[in-house]
């Protein structure tokens, strides 16, 4: 399987990509080490369906057309009765801002909903990644919840004391462990996809 836009193309990934993913530069960002924090299962009703789907997960890779890869898509916590999965994605910080991460996700969701056929996509992200949350929103998410995560201990809070990141401060709180970020819950439906695409 391979899918194919303008500028990138998604394939299967492959024991190599791991080395690959692993050379990628580090994140010149302040604010990373928010980016993937663990959602935590608190919902009595949630947990059969954790214990029974949290082990599947199916990764591909997303290439340039010169065929280095630039970026990681995954589904997690796949659901086949409620025909969802939840998204993954992460990019090279070299091949950041270019928008190549919303035409990969573009390409994806059409795979994702014709050809694996599910219903929903749903996915989580740090509020405070203001560039990811608008990408999801023009492609077609909706916010539908949320929760507070007890921040890295790699993310120096100082940094919300500059000027240039005091209109991110609302994203976080102080609580008996720590600092806690705000995450959104975002989803969209196949329907909304086809319609707006």
């Amino acid at each position: 399987m391979v899918l194919r836009s303008e500028r990138v193309a998604i394939r299967s990934w492959t024991f190599h990509d791991d080395e690959l993913a692993d050379d990628w530069p580090p994140y010149n960002d302040p604010f990373e080490p928010l980016w993937n924090l663990p959602r935590q299962v608190g919902l009595a009703h949630d947990v059969w369906s954790f214990f029974e789907s949290s082990a599947l997960r199916r990764t591909w890779a997303v290439e340039d057309y010169s065929g280095r890869l630039i970026g990681r898509i995954s589904l997690r916590d796949i659901d086949t009765r409620k025909s969802q999965a939840r998204l993954g994605i992460t990019f090279s910080a070299a091949y950041t801002s270019q928008g190549l991460g919303t035409e990969a996700l573009a390409l994806f969701l059409n795979y994702y909903f014709t050809e694996l056929k599910f219903l929903i996509m749903v996915l989580d992200v740090a509020a405070p990644n203001e560039r990811a949350v608008r990408s999801y929103e023009r492609l077609g998410f909706s916010c539908v919840g949320g929760d507070w995560r007890i921040a890295d201990s790699r993310f120096d809070q100082r940094v919300l004391e500059h000027p240039r990141y005091a209109h991110l401060q609302r994203f976080f709180r102080r609580g008996q462990k720590g600092v806690y970020v705000e995450f959104y819950e975002m989803q969209l439906h196949k329907n909304d996809w086809l319609h707006g695409h």
